[in-house]
C-alpha cells in the first residue's frame, strides 16, 4: 500500500515558475484535449499553478501544499495524484531543491500543453481521448482544430517564395558607433548593474511542447501480469534489453507493455524470458503485425532505396546516430526488409553486443561494399576485426574503414606496378651478372628455316656494294697478249 505521507507532506513548499507564457488558445487545448484524460482534479490543479504565476516574472510567491489542499478541496492523495497525471501528460516538470542545512521546497515548472496537430499525431493519446469522448465529441474535437484552408492553399498554390525582409535590410541605417560600447564605459555599467538588481526570467520565447519518447518503466509495470515478478522483470540487465528493444523496432513503451501483458513471456518464477520476447517481436515484424511507431524519413541524399552515404561524410554520421540498425536496411531497401536481414542486423545488436551506431557502420559499409547485399561471411569477417581492434564508436569504425580502403588501393598499386614491370621484362633480352641467361630453344622446324634464310643472305651480294677495280694484268691470257705486242717486230730479217 502506498504511504503518500512518506512522499509529500502538507507543510512542504513549492514555488511555480513557466517555461513560457501561455496562451489563451492553449488553455483551451487543455480544457478540450487533456481534460477527458487527467480529469477534473489534474485540470483544476493545472488551471490553479497557471493563475498564480506572475506573467512579468514567470514565477509565483511561495506556499505550502496545505494551501493547495485547503483551494482544491482535495486531500493529499487525490492531490499527489492529479499532480502526477499532469508529470505524465508532459504538462508539469517537478524538482526537488534542497541547501545544504537540509532545508528543502518543490519548484513546479509549468509547461505549455501539444498543439492539436502534435496532440492528434500522438498514436496512445489520440486513441485514449477517442475511448473517453467516443466518436461524435472526437470528431467534434477533429474539426474544430482542422486547417481546411490552410489544405486548399497547399493544393491549389503549392508554389511559394519567402520575401520577408531580415534585419538590417530594413534597418540599414545604424551605425557601428551606435552599437559600441566601451569596457567600463558609464553605459557598461549601467547595464552591468541592471543585470544584477533585475534579473530576466528564464522564459524561453521560442519553446515547444513534446512528447516524451524515453522508456517509461511506470507504464511497463502497470501492464505486467500477475505472474511476472515486477522487481525482477525491471532490473538493470532486463531494462538495458528492453530498452534495445524498443530501439531497434522503434516502438514506444506503451506498445511494449502491450507485448509485455502475455504471461507465457514468463518463467515459474516470474522472471522474463528475453529471447522469447525478442523471438516474438521479430516474428511479427516479419508477418507485418508488430506495432511501431512512426519515423521520419531522412533526406534522399542520406540515404535512399540503393543509395547509402559515403563513409566518414556528414550523412553517414549523422544516419549512423539518429537511426537504429532497422531502420536503416528499411531505408536503404525501401521497405519492409526479409527475416534473413532482420536476423543479421538483430545479431549484430543482441548478441554481439555492438553500439547501434557500430552497427549502423558496419551495415553501411558492407552495402556500400557488396551491391547492396548483406554476405554473413564478410559481416563477420570486418564484424571480429572491429571487436579484436575495440570498435565502441562510429569515428573508430570509420577510421578502420578508410584505413582498410587505404590499405587496398596500396596493394591494388603494388600489384598494377608488378605486372607492368613483368610485361616490359618480358620483351626485352636478360642477363645476370653480365652474362646471358639461356632462353627455351625454338622449335626444330623453326630453328631450321632460321639457319637456311641466314644462308642465303650471306649468297646474296647487296646490290649497292662497291666492287674491287681489275686491270689487263689480272688476266693471264690478257697479260701475254699484252707482252707479245710489246715486243718488236722481225718480219724483214732473213
Amino acid at each position: 500500500m502506498r504511504v503518500v505521507w512518506n512522499e509529500l507532506t502538507p507543510k512542504d513548499r513549492y514555488l511555480v515558475r513557466m517555461i513560457r507564457p501561455l496562451s489563451f488558445a492553449e488553455m483551451g487545448y487543455v480544457t478540450h484535449l487533456y481534460l477527458p484524460l487527467i480529469g477534473p482534479d489534474s485540470h483544476a490543479l493545472y488551471q490553479l499553478l497557471a493563475h498564480e504565476l506572475e506573467e512579468r516574472s514567470g514565477a509565483s510567491a511561495e506556499g505550502t501544499h496545505r494551501s493547495l489542499m485547503l483551494i482544491t478541496s482535495l486531500p493529499l492523495d487525490r492531490l499527489l495524484g492529479a499532480r502526477e497525471r499532469l508529470e505524465a501528460m508532459g504538462l508539469l516538470e517537478v524538482r526537488r531543491r534542497e541547501n545544504r542545512d537540509g532545508d528543502y521546497f518543490y519548484e513546479y515548472l509549468l509547461k505549455p500543453p501539444l498543439s492539436p496537430g502534435q496532440f492528434f499525431q500522438e498514436e496512445v493519446w489520440s486513441v485514449m481521448l477517442l475511448n473517453k469522448v467516443e466518436r461524435p465529441r472526437y470528431e467534434q474535437l477533429r474539426s474544430r482544430y482542422a486547417d481546411r484552408q490552410g489544405a486548399d492553399l497547399d493544393e491549389k498554390y503549392p508554389y511559394e517564395e519567402n520575401v520577408t525582409k531580415r534585419f538590417y535590410e530594413v534597418y540599414h541605417t545604424l551605425s557601428a558607433s551606435e552599437l559600441d560600447i566601451r569596457p567600463g564605459s558609464e553605459t557598461e555599467r549601467f547595464l552591468s548593474q541592471m543585470q544584477t538588481s533585475y534579473p530576466a526570467p528564464p522564459m524561453q520565447t521560442e519553446y515547444q511542447a513534446e512528447a516524451s519518447s524515453a522508456l517509461d518503466l511506470s507504464f511497463i509495470r502497470m501492464h505486467l501480469p500477475s505472474n511476472a515478478n515486477a522487481p525482477a522483470v525491471l532490473g538493470a540487465e532486463n531494462i538495458e534489453f528492453i530498452y534495445k528493444i524498443l530501439h531497434f523496432y522503434q516502438m514506444s513503451s506503451w506498445q511494449m507493455g502491450q507485448e509485455l501483458r502475455d504471461w507465457k513471456l514468463f518463467d515459474a518464477a516470474g522472471q522474463l524470458d528475453r529471447q522469447a520476447l525478442r523471438k516474438r517481436c521479430r516474428e511479427k515484424y516479419v508477418d507485418g503485425v508488430l506495432q511501431r511507431d512512426s519515423v521520419s524519413l531522412p533526406p534522399a541524399e542520406d540515404l535512399s532505396p540503393g543509395t547509402v552515404p559515403e563513409t566518414g561524410s556528414v550523412s553517414f554520421f549523422r544516419v549512423c546516430r539518429q537511426f537504429s540498425p532497422l531502420i536503416v536496411l528499411e531505408q536503404a531497401v525501401g521497405g519492409r526488409v526479409s527475416k534473413i536481414y532482420l536476423e543479421r542486423a538483430e545479431t549484430l545488436i543482441f548478441q554481439d553486443g555492438l553500439p547501434a551506431e557500430v552497427a549502423n557502420a558496419l551495415l553501411l559499409y558492407t552495402l556500400r561494399e557488396t551491391n547492396m547485399e548483406l554476405p554473413q561471411a564478410f559481416i563477420e569477417t570486418i564484424r571480429d576485426s572491429w571487436k579484436a581492434k575495440q570498435v565502441s564508436t562510429v569515428e573508430e569504425a570509420v577510421r578502420v574503414i578508410l584505413a582498410r580502403t587505404e590499405a587496398r588501393q596500396q596493394a591494388a598499386a603494388a600489384a598494377d606496378e608488378a605486372k607492368t614491370k613483368r610485361q616490359e621484362a618480358a620483351h626485352s633480352p636478360r642477363r645476370k651478372a653480365g652474362k646471358a641467361i639461356l632462353q627455351d630453344k625454338l622449335p626444330a622446324s623453326v630453328q631450321r628455316q632460321l639457319e637456311r634464310e641466314q644462308a642465303q643472305a650471306q649468297e646474296k651480294m647487296p646490290l649497292d656494294k662497291p666492287k674491287s677495280k681489275r686491270t689487263v694484268m689480272d688476266d693471264p691470257e690478257l697479260k701475254a697478249l699484252f707482252e707479245s705486242l710489246r715486243e718488236p717486230d722481225r718480219g724483214g730479217e732473213e
